[in-house]
């Protein structure tokens, strides 16, 4: 069932692109064709599935205002932990980091790649292609089923994401608006960092908070639409 056309693309989807989106694309269109070939057991998924994903200013409007934003093929992790710390809380040309939840459909499912290391016979076939020095051999080996990853063609969905990343407001800025006085603050402030709280550091908003935000952005949008006609 494991052909080495089929191992050797899915190593390579493994492998990474290094941001090459023409090479992604390939790879992309390559793993659809050879994961046909597979059984249906491991093109399914019964979980909730998680995706990182860094937002810019231009795709915004896919993906809050219509409700979905097509990326054909990627990749997405049922662990939403492994999904969270994925490339970091920041990046400087971004609005924000989000995390996607969504319970894939069957016909979204491409490959899940946790399933198929629960399959004695595709450690077989990864083994005896090992053992062959096939090509991307080391990247099927690395990463296993470490990551949680699972395959998908999903689209991104304003209303599936359940968090957003962003600086809480500055200490002095609380301080002033709680009326803290000045002789205190640094007191307090020591306290907050005894207990593991940083007041100005980045980190994920709340389920709600995060749905909050997505409401108050299309109120904005629908504004200016309206302010241009």
């Amino acid at each position: 069932m494991f052909s080495d056309s089929f191992l050797e693309t899915l190593g390579a989807w493994q492998n990474g692109w290094k941001e090459n989106q023409e090479l992604r694309t390939k790879l992309a269109d390559k793993l659809l064709s050879e994961s046909a070939k597979i059984s249906d057991e491991f093109r399914k998924v019964d979980r909730v599935c998680y995706r990182k994903r860094f937002l810019h200013y231009g795709e915004l409007l896919e993906i809050i205002m219509v409700d979905s934003k097509n990326e054909g093929i990627v990749s997405w992790t049922q662990d939403q932990a492994y999904a969270e710390r994925f490339k970091g809380l920041y990046k400087p040309s971004a609005v924000s980091g989000a995390i996607f939840e969504h319970t894939p459909k069957e016909a979204e499912v491409v490959v899940n790649i946790c399933a198929l290391w629960e399959s004695e016979e595709f450690i077989d076939a990864v083994r005896v292609y090992t053992n062959k020095k096939g090509l991307h051999c080391e990247a099927l080996n690395n990463f296993k089923a470490t990551q949680g990853e699972v395959i998908l063609s999903s689209p991104l969905k304003g209303s599936e994401i359940i968090a957003l990343t962003g600086a809480s407001s500055p200490f002095d800025d609380l301080c002033d608006e709680l009326k803290v006085p000045e002789e205190m603050r640094d007191e307090y402030f020591r306290q907050l960092v005894n207990q593991g709280i940083c007041p100005e550091e980045i980190k994920y908003t709340s389920k709600e908070g995060t749905q909050r935000v997505i409401a108050k952005t299309i109120k904005a949008f629908e504004a200016k639409m309206v302010s241009l006609k």
